[in-house]
């Protein structure tokens, strides 16, 4: 799955990530991984200043589009830079929300769509060499830290905001969507966080299956 570089060649190694991303975000289920592009996760929750909010069910597409870039590995000190461009991602689902959205009171529960045309995502990894079965030494993912920023508009649909209520709905939905960079800042933590986690449990499984002398070759 991942073609062999040279140890030092991050252009090479760029181009195997790019190559292999696809298949990682795929289902596949005799390894059993479950697919990331569509990503499914039970629930996730928000509860930030000022404002609270739950996804039942939200399903993300899009992850398949996203390009890798500016990679740097330090193997010897086991870390991972990359920075990922994605466009049009979509999240849909059921939701509860309550509080106050920046300036406007919010509340209401219901189905919800987020279209995102662009976003550019940095990850940090902490990296760990694992002695496997075989007694080969491969690598995973130990842990993440992410930085994600909306790059282009995005779009906020939520039905039924205050029971129904039209008006009010419509004022904040046209706020959100005028103060899109805003908002998205404000809510979009718990969302990509808990997506990353299931990305990055998924890689693992395919990081597994690779042998670090694999990967890697002697230049």
């Amino acid at each position: 799955m991942f073609a062999p570089c040279p140890r030092n060649d991050m252009a090479c190694f760029e181009a195997t990530l790019n190559k292999a991303l696809p298949q990682v975000f795929s289902e596949n289920k005799t390894l059993g991984v479950e697919s990331s592009d569509p990503l499914k996760l039970d629930l996730i929750e928000g509860d930030i200043p000022d404002i609270k909010f739950k996804l039942f069910s939200p399903i993300t597409t899009g992850y398949k589009q996203c390009v890798i870039k500016n990679v740097k590995m330090n193997l010897d000190a086991l870390t991972l830079h990359e920075e990922l461009d994605c466009p049009n991602l979509e999240t849909t689902g059921k939701y509860e929300i309550s509080g106050r959205l920046m300036t406007l009171p919010i509340e209401g529960n219901g189905d919800f769509k987020i279209a995102a045309e662009s976003y550019h995502i940095i990850l940090d990894l902490d990296l760990e060499n694992v002695v496997g079965d075989d007694n080969k030494v491969y690598l995973t993912i130990k842990s993440f830290k992410q930085k994600n920023e909306a790059t282009a508009p995005i779009s906020f649909d939520f039905k039924n905001l205050f029971n129904g209520q039209k008006d009010q709905a419509d004022r904040v939905l046209t706020y959100a969507n005028q103060n899109w960079k805003q908002v998205s800042d404000l809510l979009q933590e718990p969302i990509w966080y808990n997506n990353m986690k299931k990305i990055i449990s998924s890689a693992n499984i395919y990081l597994l299956t690779e042998p670090l002398d694999q990967m890697f070759i002697s230049p």
